[in-house]
C-alpha cells in the first residue's frame, strides 16, 4: 500500500510549530494544521506489530487515510479507485496520506502499514471516524483530523479560524500569520438539512463570529472589545446548513468607501484579476478578493449598504448578490444604516449563491420560497439621454445608434442582452430613468433626480453610524486609554465629522425622501403589467476599465448625485452582479497585456431573491452566464 516509513522521512515532529490547541506539521512538502483538542485515541489489538514498525519514532506524526468500506478487505484496485476519487473531490488529501490506512467497516476496524512491500495490520477497538486525511502518532494512538495550510497571497483575510467547539459553533483565531486552515471535504455528505455541506466560506469582519473579535477594519476597535460570545444569526444558520467557516475577511474601516491607499491600519486586499494591482473596491474588499482568488474557498459573506458587495464583485470578477433588505436576519451584523443595510454573498457561480440564500431564506422566510417560476418576463433596459456625452451621463447603456465609451465592454453587454431576450422570450424595454422621473415624479419632488435623491445616502449613513457605533466606541476607548483618541482613517473620520453635523430634522427629511423614491420606483419602474410579467432591470456594473490600487481618490468627500446603486438600497430590491466576460488592456504596472472583468447588474422586485437566483442558475446551466475561475483570468480556456 505504501513505502517503508523511515525516521528520516518522518519529519513530522512537534518541532515545526505547536500551540496549546494546534500542531503545524509538514507531509510531502505541504503544511497542515492539526487540532489537538479534537484528537481521538485508537487502541490496537495486538499493538506490537504496528508499534514496532515505528520503534524509535516516539512523538512523530504520520499521514493517515481513514477509509469506510462495506467489505473487510482493501485490495490494490480498491485503493487506486478510492485514491482517484479522493483526489478529485478534495484538495486537502494527497497520496502522501496512504502511508497509514485505517479501514473501517460496519463491524470492524483495521489499521494497515506497508513495510518492504508486505502489509502489517492490526485490529482496532471499535471506533468510527469520518473518511479523509488524518495524522497519527503511533506512540500514543492519537489520531487527528488535518486541515491544509493555504497562504493568503492576496491579503484578503484579517485572520483564519479554527473550530473551538463544534457543538457551540464557536471558534478561535489561527495564530499562524498569513495562512488559512482549510478542512477536508471528505467525510461530509449533503443532506436535506445540510445542503451546504462540503462548502467552505469566510465572513466579512463586520459580522460577529462566536469566539472571535469583530474589528470593523480598525485596530483600536478590535483591540478594545473582547471576542464575541455568539455569532450573528445568519452565520449560525449557514453552519447549521453544513457550511465550513475558515476565517474572517478584511473590510475598509467602518464599512466606509475607501481606495487602497487610504487604508492605514491594514494593507488593502489585492484584487487577483488582471495584473493583480487593481483596486478590489470596498467595503467588502476582502470577501470579493478572496472569492476571486482562492479555489479552495466556495463562497464569502459581505454586507451591502451603498454597493459594498455589488461593486467589489464587479471589478473582482465574481457573482455578488445584495439580498432584499431584511430578508436575512441582521442580528450580530454591524449597521451603517438600518434602513439601507443588506446581506451580501460572493461566489464564482450563481448556483452557489442560490444555495446560500435559499438556506437562509427557507429557515427565516419559508413563505417567500417560490412555488413556481415566472412565466413571462419584462426586461428593463436603462439608456442614456439622447446626445449625452458618456462621460457626463450615468453609467447606463448607450442611446441607440450613439457611440459608447467602452466598445469592448459594450459589445459583451449587447451579446448578453440578446441572449437574455432569446431565452426569456421577450424584447428589451429601453427607457431613460431621468426622463421617467421628470414625467411621473410624486408631487412636491424636484424634477432633478440628482437633487431629489443625491444626499439621502450621505445623511442616512453618517448620521446613523456615528451615533450608534462610532461615538460610543470613541468614548469607551478614551475611558480605557487615559483620554487618548483612537486612530481612524482620514477620509472615514472626515465623513464621521460631517455626520455629527446632521440634525434630526435633516435625517427625518432624508428618511421621507427615501420612502418616496422607493414607492415610486416600485410602482412606476418595477410595476407588473396586465400580463403579469416579472420585471428584471439590467444595467452595467463594471466595464473592464483599469482602477489601480496606487491611485488616489480625487473625487469629492461625498457623492451628491443620483447613484445607480441606490436603485436597490432605496427600494429594498435584490440586486446581483453577474460576470459576462473580460476585456484586454495594457497594464501600466507590468507593461504587459492584462484582462479585466466586465459585469452586469440584474435587479428584481423586493423579496423575489429566489426567483432571481433560480433564473441566474438556469442561465448558467444554459451557458448564457458562466461560472468563473479563481485567479488572474476568469475562464478556464484563458491562457
Amino acid at each position: 500500500m505504501s513505502r517503508t516509513v523511515t525516521k528520516d522521512e518522518a519529519t513530522h515532529d512537534l518541532g515545526v510549530h505547536a500551540s496549546s490547541t494546534t500542531i503545524v506539521t509538514t507531509f510531502a512538502g505541504i503544511k497542515y494544521y492539526l487540532d489537538i483538542a479534537q484528537a481521538q485515541v485508537i487502541t490496537l489489538r495486538p499493538p506490537r506489530p504496528f508499534v514496532s514498525l515505528f520503534s524509535g519514532l516516539n512523538g512523530y506524526l504520520f499521514p493517515c487515510t481513514v477509509i469506510n468500506l462495506s467489505k473487510d478487505q482493501l485490495n490494490k484496485e480498491d485503493l487506486d479507485a478510492l485514491s482517484a476519487k479522493f483526489a478529485l473531490q478534495d484538495d486537502v488529501w494527497t497520496r502522501a496520506f496512504l502511508e497509514v490506512v485505517v479501514l473501517q467497516t460496519s463491524h470492524s476496524s483495521k489499521i494497515h502499514v506497508a513495510q518492504h512491500g508486505a502489509p502489517i495490520s492490526s485490529d482496532l477497538e471499535s471506533t468510527h471516524m469520518p473518511a479523509g486525511p488524518y495524522a497519527i502518532r503511533p506512540a500514543t494512538g492519537e489520531i487527528f483530523r488535518v486541515s491544509r495550510c493555504w497562504e493568503d497571497d492576496c491579503s484578503a483575510f484579517i485572520g483564519g479560524s479554527l473550530t473551538f467547539s463544534a457543538q457551540l459553533n464557536s471558534f478561535q483565531w489561527l495564530n499562524t500569520g498569513d495562512h488559512i486552515a482549510v478542512p477536508s471535504r471528505l467525510g461530509l455528505e449533503y443532506t436535506s438539512t445540510r445542503p451546504l455541506a462540503k462548502l467552505r466560506f469566510a465572513v466579512k469582519d463586520v459580522i460577529d463570529v462566536a469566539g472571535l473579535q469583530t474589528g470593523l477594519g480598525n485596530r483600536c476597535y478590535r483591540g478594545l472589545y473582547p471576542s464575541r460570545p455568539s455569532s450573528a444569526r445568519c452565520i449560525d444558520r449557514l453552519m447549521d446548513a453544513g457550511a465550513i467557516l475558515v476565517g474572517k475577511t478584511k473590510t475598509s474601516q467602518f464599512a466606509e468607501g475607501e481606495v487602497p491607499i487610504q487604508w492605514i491600519d491594514y494593507i488593502a486586499p489585492f484584487n487577483p484579476r488582471g495584473d493583480s494591482y487593481q483596486s478590489p473596491s470596498s467595503s467588502s474588499s476582502g470577501s470579493a478578493a478572496a472569492s476571486a482568488a482562492y479555489p479552495w474557498l466556495d463562497f464569502t459573506i459581505g454586507t451591502d449598504t451603498g454597493g459594498s458587495t455589488r461593486h467589489p464583485a464587479g471589478i473582482c470578477g465574481t457573482y455578488g448578490m445584495r439580498a432584499s433588505t431584511n430578508i436575512v436576519p441582521t442580528a450580530g451584523i454591524y449597521s451603517v444604516s438600518p434602513l439601507l443595510d443588506s446581506f451580501g454573498v460572493f461566489a464564482r457561480s450563481a448556483s452557489i449563491v442560490e444555495a446560500v440564500i435559499q438556506s437562509l431564506m427557507e429557515s427565516s422566510h419559508p413563505s417567500l420560497v417560490p412555488s413556481k417560476a415566472p412565466v413571462k418576463y419584462k426586461l428593463l433596459y436603462p439608456i442614456r439621454a439622447k446626445n449625452t456625452s458618456p462621460q457626463d451621463s450615468r453609467r447606463w447603456f448607450p442611446y441607440p445608434g450613439e457611440p459608447g465609451n467602452a466598445a469592448d465592454a459594450e459589445s459583451l453587454f449587447e451579446e448578453t442582452i440578446q441572449k437574455l431576450e432569446s431565452h426569456l422570450k421577450c424584447t428589451r424595454s429601453p427607457f431613460n430613468l431621468d426622463d421617467t422621473w421628470r414625467e411621473t415624479r410624486p408631487a412636491g419632488q424636484d424634477e432633478s433626480l440628482d437633487k431629489a435623491t443625491g444626499n439621502i445616502y450621505t445623511v442616512l449613513t453618517t448620521h446613523s453610524c456615528v451615533r450608534e457605533t462610532v461615538d460610543p466606541f470613541i468614548a469607551e476607548f478614551k475611558a480605557a486609554n487615559n483620554g487618548r483618541s483612537p486612530a481612524i482613517d482620514c477620509v472615514v473620520k472626515a465623513r464621521q465629522d460631517h455626520g455629527r453635523s446632521i440634525t434630526t430634522s435633516q435625517y427625518d427629511t432624508a428618511v421621507q425622501s427615501a420612502k418616496v423614491f422607493s414607492q415610486w420606483f416600485r410602482e412606476f419602474i418595477l410595476a407588473k403589467s396586465a400580463e403579469d410579467e416579472f420585471p428584471l432591470l439590467v444595467f452595467p456594473q463594471s466595464w473592464g476599465i483599469p482602477a489601480y490600487r496606487d491611485e488616489p481618490d480625487n473625487g469629492p468627500l461625498f457623492f451628491t448625485s443620483f447613484s445607480i446603486y441606490s436603485l436597490s438600497y432605496l427600494s429594498g430590491c435584490p440586486d446581483c452582479t453577474v460576470p459576462v466576460g473580460e476585456v484586454p488592456c495594457k497594464s501600466r504596472i507590468t507593461d504587459a497585456e492584462m484582462f479585466l472583468p466586465v459585469s452586469l447588474s440584474i435587479l428584481s422586485p423586493p423579496k423575489t431573491d429566489l426567483q432571481l437566483l433560480a433564473l441566474l442558475s438556469e442561465l448558467e446551466d444554459e451557458g448564457i452566464l458562466r461560472p468563473v475561475k479563481a485567479g488572474m483570468r476568469m475562464y478556464a480556456e484563458a491562457k
